[in-house]
């Protein structure tokens, strides 16, 4: 999707996980935040997220997701993603 997932609002993303668009590991691996029953961690959220930023470098500009490579036959990007 558009952007890069650590700087999506936690709290869309608690809702993300009430709705089971996403599960609590998700949420962890995926977007940094830390689920504690139906809200987030605020500071553990924080340190997780800038871990990860450390971690991971520059984000691509468009991310198709985990499921991408399956999909497409082991292709991390698209031919319309080298622009």
């Amino acid at each position: 999707g558009w952007g890069d997932p650590l700087n999506r609002d936690p709290s869309r993303v608690v809702a993300d996980v009430r709705d089971g668009k996403v599960s609590p590991e998700g949420a962890r691996e995926d977007y940094g935040v830390v689920i504690t029953g139906d809200s987030y961690d605020k500071e553990a959220t924080e340190a997780l997220r800038q871990s990860m930023r450390a971690e991971r470098g520059e984000p691509p500009f468009f991310d198709r997701g985990p499921g991408y490579p399956t999909l497409s036959g082991g292709r991390t990007s698209a031919e319309a993603d080298d622009f």
